[in-house]
């Protein structure tokens, strides 16, 4: 039985066909060597982008977070000053309703004539 193999093993043919077939395996390789080397890559690249989306959104969230902060403390504040004087912000509300300010008039009369005048330009 071993001499049967090893003619078949030595055999012209069987050589030229373990070589043409090393060949195929080799090329295959080298192909999907590079195609995974181009896959690899690309993969790293939407890493890196994925990563610096996540560092601006992350430092927008940190920025929001301060301004949020930096509200509550100011509102602190104003709490306290009005506490100090014996009064609610909304108290506060209240006062500056009632006397109505005339800045507040004049922009409502100026907002009331632009939508005036824009809706007489649509027809």
């Amino acid at each position: 039985m071993s001499a049967g193999l090893k003619q078949v093993l030595v055999s012209p043919i069987t050589s030229s066909i373990s070589i043409a077939l090393a060949v195929a395996l080799a090329t295959a390789l080298g192909i999907s060597s590079g195609a995974w080397q181009s896959e690899r890559a690309g993969y790293r690249q939407r890493i890196a982008e994925l990563t610096r989306a996540a560092d601006r959104a992350e430092a927008g969230l940190r920025s929001e977070l301060a301004a949020c902060h930096a509200k509550q403390v100011a509102r602190d504040a104003l709490e306290a000053e009005f506490a100090a004087r014996g009064t609610t912000v909304a108290d506060e509300a209240r006062r500056l309703l009632a006397q109505q300010p005339e800045g507040i008039d004049a922009c409502a009369r100026m907002e009331s004539a632009d939508r005036a005048v824009l809706s007489n330009l649509k027809k």
